[in-house]
């Protein structure tokens, strides 16, 4: 279970939807294991084959650090992760699209 307010979800939603809607995208990290803190970041991957275009990542960190999330959201790019994070990342990813 992602740890956000439904308020928030729909933030996450239609900025993930808004940027990135042929993409798959898992959150990890403590928001989905736990334990986490009111201000503990979001860690999202974004999943493709290649490289996601760096104008792509800009816009889509400016729309979430443009947001009423009271957080950070770190994103990171799957094609460019390594082997060792991505088994971290598979073993505890929830899927948000």
């Amino acid at each position: 279970m992602l740890q956000v307010n439904p308020q928030q979800w729909q933030i996450i939603q239609r900025i993930l939807q808004q940027y990135l809607p042929g993409y798959a995208v898992w959150a990890f990290g403590s928001r989905v294991g736990g334990p986490c803190k009111p201000y503990s970041d979001l860690d999202v991957a974004i999943v493709g084959t290649q490289p996601l275009p760096l104008q792509l990542l800009a816009e889509v960190a400016e729309a979430f650090s443009e947001s009423d999330l009271p957080w950070k959201v770190d994103l990171l790019d799957w094609a460019t992760t390594s082997q060792v994070f991505r088994e971290r990342i598979l073993a505890r990813k929830l899927v948000l699209q």
